[in-house]
């Protein structure tokens, strides 16, 4: 069996700061939780938790005498403004290209300008995205943008994690529907070079395994974009996904496998499963 692994895959920029960010606070002996999960990986997550690193999901979980890490995804600007009114210490672990699409939105609403933003409405990016400006609206889908109404002026982002692919296609129909058209590209450098990698990896091989927490938006985007083109693409969370006996059996069938995880996917992760398979 030969086993590829994508040219990009695994830990992204925001990820690598943010962890770095909130374990070396951890090493300094503070005491510090996070607000929300800080990333979309059980296994990290679990992993901060064993080193005693707790996590508040509401403004009434925040304990006394700890500093708050902000997830990677940002926080809407009201809870933010109460944070700083409550005095609670807090360590901003947004991701920059998270921090600089919420600033575009930011100038945009202070000019009186609609935002169209496209991306998932319930996803905690945009949760905290949408709270930059008061005229925004949300689409994810073609039929979405075919339905807005035409307007003199639309300027419109994109969820940091969006398939840029979509991306395009939802910008070909505004450009029909406004007389002015201002495009921010804000899906990340990283997040493209993941698709792209996959693109490109999953038509040469038998089967492709993405791996990454089900609740990863950019690994859902990974493993659609492997699925277009590989009917044998499979989604997993680790490698103990693929311990089952059908599954292994199964694998045993390909005599090629490309290997492709998501930004808040471990390096350390993505070696067990490509280890694993090299054992088949």
């Amino acid at each position: 069996m030969k086993i590829s692994v994508a040219e990009q895959a695994g830990f992204c920029f925001g990820v690598n700061r943010a962890l770095k960010l909130i374990n070396e606070y951890h090493r300094q002996g503070k005491k510090i939780q996070t607000f929300g999960p800080l990333i979309h990986n059980v296994p990290v997550l679990n992993d901060l938790a064993a080193k005693g690193i707790g996590r508040a999901d509401s403004l009434a979980d925040i304990g006394r005498d700890r500093t708050l890490c902000i997830r990677t995804h940002g926080i809407p600007r009201d809870i933010e403004r109460r944070l700083k009114r409550r005095g609670i210490p807090t360590l901003d672990a947004t991701c920059p290209l998270v921090k600089k699409g919420q600033k575009i939105i930011e100038r945009l609403g202070r000019g009186g300008h609609p935002v169209l933003i496209v991306g998932d409405k319930d996803h905690p990016e945009i949760v905290a995205a949408r709270s930059y400006a008061r005229q925004v609206k949300i689409i994810n889908s073609l039929a979405a943008a075919r339905a807005l109404p035409r307007s003199r002026e639309i300027s419109v982002v994109a969820q940091t994690t969006l398939d840029t692919a979509f991306f395009k296609q939802v910008v070909a129909i505004l450009m029909d529907k406004a007389e002015k058209l201002h495009v921010f590209n804000t899906v990340c450098q990283a997040t493209q070079e993941r698709q792209e990698a996959v693109r490109r990896l999953a038509p040469r091989v038998d089967a492709v395994i993405v791996v990454g927490s089900r609740i990863s938006s950019n690994t859902k985007k990974l493993f659609q974009i492997a699925r277009a083109s590989n009917r044998n693409s499979m989604r997993i969370e680790t490698c103990d996904d693929l311990r089952r006996t059908r599954t292994v059996a199964r694998l045993k069938q390909f005599k090629s496998i490309g290997i492709t995880a998501g930004a808040s996917t471990s390096p350390q992760e993505l070696d067990n499963v490509k280890k694993f398979l090299q054992k088949l």
